[in-house]
């Protein structure tokens, strides 16, 4: 890595967004290696759930305070990069992590200049990659999609090709997306100024099974990677998208496109 190089990659987005096939691209490439959502309650989140248990057995109490929830991250963090040196670490960060630890997961509350995970990040110099997909409603009609079929992230073409139809729901519609925007400008607003912030667009970063060129140059350049070595920095991912072709999927795909459109002008004007 070159000189001035950030401790660590972190990818901040909502799901359905191209999280896992960045975070694979990036494993599969030479210079980083991906933990995933190393905060989910689920199986990717057993390390931090085993860390935690250690670090508070070795003090013998734990209050919660900041201090000692900066100290637990810095002690968690420290010990990923350990395991992938010399690579550089990435992890993911979902909109629903961001208000971790006060309470647990929820999204982000407070203003954003108060948000603990994220002054964390910022004071830990950590280069973030927002990862956005501008259409909202692609963004949920895969969620349903995938929910239905019980398929979140497959290399298989036969199941991503299976013939379906949903309708989705105004309500739950509402329900998904009228968060997932306040999140996205919540977290624009809060990286604002940060030097190592970078805003990338879900489809448009793939080209095929890696990474597109424009996006890789820019996310080596965040990542602090010699131009030379960008071509090193990602490789092809086994991952397909599950739910193409969403207008032939969901019967009622442009209602729900009006309904996003009229949410991003209500957080827009607000």
């Amino acid at each position: 890595m070159a000189d001035g190089a950030p401790p660590f990659l972190v990818t901040v987005a909502t799901q359905r967004s191209g999280t896992k096939f960045l975070g694979t691209s990036l494993s599969a490439g030479d210079l980083a290696r991906s933990q995933g959502e190393v905060f989910q309650p689920g199986p990717s989140g057993a390390a931090f759930r085993a860390f935690v248990a250690e670090f508070v057995a070795a003090r013998g109490a734990f209050g919660f305070e900041a201090e000692e929830m900066g100290a637990l991250l810095d002690g968690f963090v420290d010990r990923l990069r350990e395991q992938v040196a010399p690579r550089l670490l990435h992890f993911d960060l979902m909109y629903n992590n961001l208000g971790s630890f006060a309470p647990i997961w929820t999204p982000p509350i407070g203003t954003p200049g108060s948000n603990f995970l994220i002054n964390w990040l910022k004071s830990r110099r950590a280069a973030i990659i927002h990862l956005v997909r501008p259409d909202l409603a692609e963004g949920f009609a895969s969620h349903v999609i995938a929910e239905t079929r019980g398929i979140y992230h497959t290399g298989n073409d036969a199941d991503a090709a299976r013939g379906m139809q949903v309708t989705l729901g105004a309500d739950q519609a509402l329900a998904y997306m009228l968060p997932v925007l306040r999140t996205r400008r919540f977290v624009q607003r809060a990286f604002a100024g940060h030097a190592r912030f970078l805003e990338v667009s879900y489809p448009d970063f793939i080209a095929g099974q890696t990474v597109a060129p424009d996006a890789a140059e820019r996310i080596a350049r965040l990542a602090g990677v010699p131009a030379a070595d960008t071509a090193r920095l990602f490789g092809p991912s086994p991952l397909r998208p599950t739910a193409a072709g969403k207008e032939a999927l969901v019967a009622n795909l442009e209602d729900i496109r009006r309904l996003a459109r009229s949410l991003q002008r209500q957080v827009e004007d607000g």
